[in-house]
């Protein structure tokens, strides 16, 4: 589906009048790219194992584009229920806490795939060639961004949900990752310094 159309195409389906893909989706695809970009700075950088990592990761973050789009068309058509009678009020209650669980499962997997990325950055930060120096900071910043923006589709969707329960641990999760992610571009940054002084 938005995972296989060219940039441009998932520019224009982005800045349309559409549901989807939305915040969630475009966020995935800005994860992707910054795994990406760390994965050509491990290259450069004769780090294999991180350069591994990396590479699968932006093929998770790729699929979550379009997992995203679909889990939000899920609470969308949920919402869409006919609900004149009880009965079809309960149904429609029932499916929409179903889609709507689901559609803050998906980003929070991104997230953690996110930060999966910043860790294999982290790995990758004592090492990098110098001359990639602004391309390991750049991959930084578009995880977090990735990892961030992901989490706001999170604690929307976790506030929503009648189960408090899972909602708690949604936002738990979320607020976990959320610090993982500052901390491991904290340190990252502080070695791209190092880079840059050349040390």
């Amino acid at each position: 589906m938005f995972a296989d159309s060219r940039l441009k195409e998932f520019l224009q389906a982005v800045a349309a009048k559409t549901p989807t893909p939305g915040g969630g989706s475009v966020s995935a695809a800005v994860g992707a790219l910054g795994a990406a970009l760390g994965v050509m700075t491990a290259r450069f950088s004769d780090a294999s194992e991180p350069e591994h990592v990396l590479d699968g990761l932006k093929d998770e973050l790729l699929k979550i584009v379009d997992a995203d789009a679909e889990a939000y068309g899920q609470v969308n058509s949920a919402m869409a229920l006919p609900r004149a009678t009880d009965e079809e009020k309960k149904r429609r209650k029932q499916a929409l806490q179903n889609a709507l669980g689901e559609a803050a499962e998906v980003p929070l997997k991104a997230m953690l795939l996110a930060a999966r990325a910043l860790g294999a950055l982290s790995e990758l930060a004592p090492r990098c060639n110098r001359h990639l120096a602004s391309d390991l900071s750049g991959a930084t910043y578009f995880l977090e961004a990735a990892l961030l923006g992901c989490g706001e589709n999170v604690r929307i969707n976790a506030a929503a949900l009648v189960d408090k329960e899972r909602a708690g641990r949604l936002t738990q999760e979320h607020g976990r990752l959320v610090a993982q992610a500052a901390g491991l571009r904290s340190h990252i940054l502080k070695e791209v310094g190092k880079l840059y002084g050349g040390k």
